[in-house]
């Protein structure tokens, strides 16, 4: 897989959030929605991480290597503003050069 920066993630524990850091393939996407009640953004990050990363829905995201211990979903959010995960696919098939992580987040 061919990756072009870095991310760091924040995965929930117990008690407060694990830091870890990948190369990843990170790309940015815009939309917007219109409905009855007017229009709303729907951007979302697009990124693919290494098929062995450590993440899950709900954990947060950032590009770039953060050196940051959280230890609530708040302080991270003001000292950062990650993207928080809505998705995540492991593709552990084909060749093993090609086997990622597919995320998406907002």
């Amino acid at each position: 897989m061919r990756y072009n920066g870095e991310c760091t993630v924040w995965h929930k524990n117990g008690n407060g959030y694990d830091t870890y850091h990948y190369p990843c393939w990170w790309q940015d996407t815009e939309a917007e929605n219109i409905s009855k009640s007017g229009k709303t953004d729907v951007d979302t990050a697009l990124i693919h991480l290494p098929v062995n990363a450590i993440a899950a829905k709900g954990d947060y995201i950032s590009s770039g290597n953060i050196e940051y211990t959280a230890a609530s979903a708040s302080e991270l959010l003001k000292a950062h503003k990650p993207l928080k995960v809505t998705t995540i696919s492991r593709k552990a098939y084909g060749s093993e050069h090609m086997q990622h992580t597919e995320v998406t987040a907002r």
